[in-house]
């Protein structure tokens, strides 16, 4: 999509996915060690009573599924940044996550060439919790 075909208040429903025990302990293992992620005696114990996904891995499944909806195509120039990224409710395998996505700001540049589409994502597990939402930042070409 172009920047001009962006508009405030505009929402996108992405696909939804479910994470499994072996993708979770499979990215902890390479990106975020942490025992709550990995290991089952110490995460049981522990103040969530079980394995939960590493935030990391939840943001990266989402920008994942964001980018395959293919809304900014070719489009694309590049991301500037994350305004805030806030994890809510743990993610546990097995939870499938459905994310929304809402445009909250359009700024044409003074060149015209392009503009900044500001993206806030809200994603809900199947108990309809927040467990994570995040705003995107990202330089899309104008027709």
């Amino acid at each position: 999509m172009y920047f001009h075909e962006f508009f405030v208040g505009q929402r996108f429903t992405l696909n939804s996915v479910t994470l499994t025990s072996e993708e979770i302990e499979e990215f902890a293992q390479r990106y975020d060690p942490q025992p709550i992620h990995i290991d089952p005696v110490f995460s049981q114990n522990g103040f969530f009573k079980g394995i939960i996904a590493s935030g990391l891995h939840t943001l990266s499944v989402i920008w994942g599924e964001w980018i395959r909806s293919n809304r900014f195509g070719s489009e694309i120039i590049g991301g500037t940044g994350l305004d805030f990224v806030h994890w809510t409710n743990p993610v546990r395998p097995g939870d499938a996550l459905q994310t929304e996505v809402e445009v909250t700001e359009t700024k044409l540049s003074s060149r015209g060439d392009r503009g900044l589409v500001v993206l806030k994502f809200t994603v809900k597990n199947q108990h309809e919790e927040i467990v994570l939402t995040t705003q995107a930042r990202a330089y899309v070409k104008n027709s």
